[in-house]
């Protein structure tokens, strides 16, 4: 829930980071990394870029993390986010590209880590690429079905997440263009 209280952060106190929540709804599977060193299960993310756009860090570090290419998917969801000046209100779409959620941690020496989720197609069939982590990166690709990823993912969170773009998708998916 949001906080009554203000806060100001300025750029070297916080980082921005984008992930998704990438599903096969033919399949109804959910894309997941399983960190190695830990066992734990968690949705993929990363850090953005200098000058990248929100949409395509959440791109970028799902295909990094887990080496399967997703697609931005337009979901039913609200959203507080205005419609461009060229939209009627009649006119608004059932489903769109905007964040699902975003959380906020902080991380070490306090710095703040806000993250960005988004909900992405993928299709679960699809060989993982090889040599898409970074160094340091040591997790495995990992197809749970929506029944089974609440007690899958490691993180409240995340659980939350998964759960609400599965709930989106079930309301409408726009078709593909």
């Amino acid at each position: 829930m949001a906080s009554t209280g203000k806060s100001l952060h300025f750029s070297n106190q916080f980082v921005i980071s984008c992930g998704t929540v990438s599903l096969d709804v033919g399949r109804s599977k959910v894309l997941l990394i399983r960190w190695r060193r830990t066992g734990e299960y968690s949705l993929p993310k990363g850090r953005k870029d200098i000058d990248e756009p929100l949409e395509e860090t959440a791109l970028r570090e799902t295909f990094e993390e887990t080496g399967i290419r997703v697609q931005l998917l337009p979901v039913s969801i609200d959203t507080l986010a205005t419609l461009p000046s060229s939209v009627k209100t009649e006119d608004r779409p059932k489903a769109v590209i905007e964040p699902i959620a975003v959380t906020q941690r902080t991380a070490r020496e306090g710095i703040l880590k806000i993250i960005f989720w988004y909900v992405a197609t993928a299709d679960s069939t699809t060989v993982p690429e090889e040599g898409t982590q970074q160094e340091n990166e040591e997790f495995d690709t990992v197809w749970a079905d929506f029944d089974n990823v609440g007690s899958t993912l490691s993180f409240d969170d995340d659980r939350s997440i998964a759960e609400a773009a599965i709930a989106a998708i079930r309301r409408g998916v726009a078709p593909a263009s």
